[in-house]
């Protein structure tokens, strides 16, 4: 007897395998260019790609219409989740310790339940608050590698940035709830912000410039697979399983991500790293399931 494949699985599992391949990427994507550069051509490429999937299913539903409020609101959220969030984790993994940016980028989910508590009036149980505090001690195991002592301010101004970074993605999401709308033109809008404010930013903090020959590989993967295909896979994912489910499986990613960070890149592993990293997911996992 043959059981029918989970296809909402395959496609969060094929979503999350691409999302721990940021640092990778982000790496070697910016042996010359600088975050607001390799932002810049991501986001560009990433509309091209999510914008085509769109003009394609348009043509089989009504085209949803906004007034210029929700228009700005979902330009405004593009800046928060396409840009800015980008720009310091791009900027981290350019300048900091991956394994140590990767802890740090991926307590967005504890921010979140904090800021949903905070802007939406959502209650913080004691298993939230509990989760939280766990998640953020996992986060200075990291950055002490176990000790007091070893925290260095060059590092410590990275790691606030990264910090920034993930403050603006828990954001993101927690103002996201407050929108509805289908999810291919939203998510194409998203872009569409995220360009617009992206090209600002290039062109007031840094300058243009092309990718070289060996950046090109990993800001056209960057841009149309990490974080263009990869909103789609995100989407059918979505429309098959349930949130809950889909959102657990994304501490996956900081998994999968420390294990090519060491393969790549040679980087130390300590056994503090292990700590906080299994402390963040673990915190991660109880706050999405106790939602």
């Amino acid at each position: 007897m043959h059981t029918k494949p989970n296809h909402g699985l395959l496609y969060a599992i094929a979503c999350i395998l691409l999302w721990s391949f940021i640092p990778v990427v982000s790496r070697f994507g910016q042996a010359n260019l600088d975050n607001f550069q390799f932002l810049f051509w991501s986001n560009s490429l990433s509309l091209l790609v999510v914008g085509f999937f769109w003009f394609i299913q348009k043509s089989s539903k009504p085209p949803q219409t906004f007034t210029i409020k929700q228009f700005l609101y979902i330009l405004f959220l593009g800046f928060l989740g396409c840009t800015f969030y980008y720009l310091c984790l791009y900027f981290g993994y350019a300048n900091g310790i991956g394994l140590e940016v990767l802890v740090i980028q991926y307590c967005w989910p504890l921010i979140m339940i904090v800021l949903s508590a905070i802007l939406l009036r959502e209650r913080l149980s004691f298993i939230s608050c509990a989760a939280v505090a766990a998640g953020f001690f996992g986060i200075l195991m990291v950055l002490t590698k176990g000790s007091i002592s070893e925290l260095k301010l060059a590092n410590l101004n990275v790691a606030l940035i990264v910090l920034l970074g993930a403050f603006s993605f828990a954001l993101f999401s927690v103002l996201s709830k407050k929108f509805k709308g289908e999810p291919y033109t939203i998510t194409t809008l998203l872009f569409v912000g995220g360009l617009i404010t992206s090209t600002f930013s290039l062109f007031i903090f840094s300058k243009f410039a092309w990718p070289t020959h060996d950046e090109l590989i990993p800001v056209i993967i960057n841009g149309a697979f990490i974080n263009g295909i990869s909103y789609i896979f995100w989407l059918k994912a979505l429309e098959k399983i349930k949130a809950s489910t889909a959102a657990t499986l994304v501490f996956l990613a900081p998994v999968l991500s420390s294990i090519w960070i060491v393969l790549f890149f040679q980087e130390p592993f300590y056994l503090s790293y292990a700590i906080g990293l299994s402390l963040v997911i673990i915190s991660g996992y109880i706050s999405v399931k106790n939602q």
